[in-house]
């Protein structure tokens, strides 16, 4: 179980008080129990949303709305020995919500600096605050007529900033967020303000445009990290196109997962295909199909304690004329282009795979003229344009019950396709046995694959759950992957894996925790750093 920290009422009581008078009391939560942004079920609690267990209540939370005011908090914090968990928005759910990895501490919750500082069309890029939702920046692009797409993930509801800290992607071709922010504002845990890359030099006007800076790259300690809190970044966004189809790719058989990962990274490495692409299995696209006579069959197998075995799939899969597996990307270039891209991709898929079905919606688009993904596209399957949804929240409840939940196992394996289809035998018949349908959410990349078995379950199964995670766990390290993120619960565990040359890393990182956070204030816990001595 999670550990817990002690801090006397007292003490938080004086630390709430003072930031009280910083912020006014309608700003700070003494408690868990409101002032979060709103949950799925209506709720303004803090914590894990996803969870029936208090392991992961907060003390409470403080909301500053300005950089200042989080220097002032973090300088408080400091004063009174309050530990800190920072969150920008607090939506990313699968991974424990608000809740921190101790309970008892107290949240940071940056969602009221929601300014978006700049956005520039002929660069193609933004500056946002962690307050800042991919809807926010999606609403403000068309509110301005830019002719702009920006990556959104599955759910748009959370923080640009947020994501991109925690290795989060999109599906435009500059949906691999980590890689496309672009400067960074850092409030470090005494409170100084620090700039990375170019705006380390007052008034640089290409902060936002070159990573390096001069001298080292210092963005990558806050990714994932406890080192400090990120109050700004930049965000490169792609140009609209003027051609775009946006492409789905059916192969037969349950084994035609290698080959069409091999081909779908192939095609990525020699820039055919500029997105990434998604792959769904079966289950998923059954589950999501919205098709009333696919829907009734697989019905009475929807609740808990219960799976839909594969030879009903297999039926399903025959007779709706579908693949085992299903790959969605899109196409962008020029008017000229788009028909050179297609062919290429037919050609590609039809040699490696016998049986690939294809399925297109394209707009071929005018020279010179930007395709408008609100008044052209509309809507997607996958936001490939960059619209935002929160539609796929919905198979939280489809277990039966109202108010479930869904949590991810999101090891990183090589792109071949023939290790993630060992990877993926193992943790189909694991999640399987365990009771849980396995509902595949692979994210395909020029040189890995981040392969998501995404859990849904009902609060009745939660110990049951963490069982399977433990045992996909085990069984991903024992074939030598590793999660690139992972649940609140897990972070520990993940971090113990990281034993190379005598864990060497974690110890290279405790020194920079104990050097520029003496007192461990910020996120114990987070990504398995602690300060020295505060590990419980």
């Amino acid at each position: 179980m999670p550990p817990s920290i002690s801090v006397e009422s007292t003490t938080l009581k004086a630390f709430f008080d003072e930031v009280a008078l910083l912020l006014g009391e309608d700003n700070i939560s003494r408690d868990h129990s409101h002032g979060a942004l709103t949950g799925v079920l209506g709720q303004t609690t803090y914590g894990d949303a996803f969870s029936k267990a208090d392991t992961n209540l907060p003390a409470g939370a403080v909301r500053p709305k300005t950089v200042q005011e989080v220097q002032e908090i973090v300088k408080l914090a400091n004063k009174h020995q309050v530990y800190l968990w920072t969150v920008s928005r607090g939506k990313n759910l699968g991974y424990g919500g608000t809740g921190p990895v101790v309970k008892g501490t107290v949240v940071l919750d940056l969602h009221r600096m929601a300014q978006i500082v700049e956005i520039n069309e002929e660069y193609g890029y933004a500056i946002v605050e962690p307050g800042v939702s991919f809807f926010d920046l999606y609403e403000e692009i068309q509110s301005r007529g830019l002719k702009l797409w920006p990556s959104v993930p599955a759910i748009g509801w959370g923080s640009v900033v947020g994501n991109t800290l925690d290795r989060g992607f999109g599906y435009t071709p500059n949906g691999e967020h980590s890689q496309s922010q672009c400067g960074m504002e850092v409030v470090l845990p005494d409170g100084t303000l620090l700039r990375t890359g170019s705006g380390a030099m007052t008034d640089n006007t290409t902060w936002a445009l070159y990573k390096g800076g001069f001298g080292p790259n210092l963005d990558g300690l806050f990714f994932q990290s406890n080192l400090g809190v990120v109050t700004k970044i930049g965000i490169h966004i792609t140009p609209a196109p003027e051609a775009y189809a946006t492409v789905e790719v059916d192969v037969p058989l349950e084994s035609d997962l290698v080959p069409l990962v091999g081909t779908l990274s192939d095609l990525m490495r020699r820039s055919i295909i500029l997105n990434s692409p998604s792959i769904a299995n079966i289950f998923r696209i059954a589950l999501t199909s919205e098709k009333p006579e696919v829907l009734c069959k697989i019905g009475p197998y929807m609740r808990a304690d219960s799976c839909v075995p594969y030879d009903l799939l297999e039926k399903i899969r025959v007779e709706q004329k579908w693949g085992f597996w299903r790959a969605y990307f899109s196409l962008y270039g020029s008017v000229e282009m788009l028909p050179a891209l297609k062919a290429t991709v037919e050609r590609a898929f039809k040699q490696a795979v016998p049986g690939v079905q294809f399925s297109y919606r394209e707009w071929a688009g005018s020279p010179g003229v930007a395709i408008s993904a609100a008044e052209d596209i509309k809507t997607e399957v996958v936001p490939h344009s960059g619209i935002p949804t929160v539609e796929p929240l919905g198979i939280v409840d489809s277990r039966g019950e109202r108010g479930g939940g869904h949590i991810c196992f999101s090891p990183v394996i090589p792109p071949s396709g023939r290790e993630l289809y060992d990877w993926y035998l193992t943790a189909k018949k694991r999640t399987a046995d365990a009771k849980f349908d396995f509902f595949a959410d692979f994210h395909v990349y020029p040189r890995y694959v981040i392969a998501i078995d995404l859990v849904i379950y009902t609060m009745s199964e939660e110990e049951r759950l963490y069982e399977l995670y433990r045992q996909l766990m085990h069984d991903a390290g024992e074939q030598g992957f590793m999660e690139y993120r992972t649940h609140i619960n897990w972070m520990e565990d993940v971090a113990s894996k990281l034993d190379y040359n005598n864990f060497a890393f974690g110890k290279f990182v405790q020194i920079l925790k104990d050097t520029f956070d003496p007192n461990g204030i910020l996120s114990p816990g987070k990504s398995g750093i602690w300060g020295t001595g505060q590990r419980l």
